[in-house]
């Protein structure tokens, strides 16, 4: 009994068919890095130091192309430069950003690499340390941590007198939404503009976790949030 066999044009046509598989995924792989570390990147919020703006359990949309372009966060561990990523656009107060966490986070810093944060003021802002209300959030301050937290300054000391603290250039002063349970600039300082990722622009999607029988459910009403 004879078997039929391929003859060696359609053996041909079959290698190409796999080749054109390979180098296609192979190029889906290199965009979707190419876009990770250009364009966007989706980042878990683990902590309550952001709600109610954002919950524990939500994925949002960091947009790294809302102030500049160019490479930024990581990759597999790998370190981009900040000085690769050009601005044509600076952060505004209120805006949630993303950024490296700063070294005066102490440890911290080591087990959250990137925090997430509300902008209160930035350059040139006069920031009021007497306790007064910020108009923007109508949050309390204190004006013993506000200055502690000032005189923590990176590089750029900024100006100060008995009423005021005018915030250096390309440097911001951040606070959790959640006051009482956010690590933020009134305990480390505050951020230069170099280590912001992006700006948290939505929330995709959202998984509420059962701590005591370790289950998660869908929170449906969070599905393309914008993040406000």
């Amino acid at each position: 009994m004879n078997e039929e066999q391929s003859s060696p044009q359609e053996q041909h046509e079959f290698s190409i068919d796999i080749q054109d598989i390979a180098l296609g995924i192979v190029l889906a792989i290199i965009m979707a890095l190419c876009l990770r570390i250009m364009v966007a990147e989706i980042l878990f919020v683990p902590s309550k130091s952001m709600e109610p703006a954002l919950l524990v359990g939500d994925n949002i949309l960091v947009s790294k192309i809302a102030y500049g372009i160019g490479p930024s966060g990581d990759v597999f561990g790998l370190r981009f430069s900040d000085n690769l990523h050009f601005w044509f656009s600076k952060p505004k107060k209120n805006d949630i950003i993303v950024f490296r966490a700063p070294k005066s986070a102490g440890t911290e810093s080591k087990q959250h690499p990137l925090f997430v944060k509300r902008i209160i003021a930035g350059p040139r802002d006069e920031h009021p340390i007497t306790g007064d209300v910020i108009p923007a959030k109508g949050m309390v301050i204190s004006s013993a941590s506000i200055l502690a937290s000032m005189l923590k300054m990176i590089g750029d000391p900024g100006s100060h007198s008995d009423s005021t603290y005018i915030v250096g250039e390309d440097y911001y002063y951040v606070l959790g939404d959640n006051r009482n349970q956010s690590f933020d600039s009134k305990d480390w300082g505050l951020v230069p503009s170099s280590t912001i990722i992006g700006k948290a622009v939505m929330v995709l999607w959202s998984q509420e976790v059962d701590s005591a029988s370790s289950s998660s459910s869908l929170r449906s009403s969070r599905f393309l949030q914008f993040c406000k």
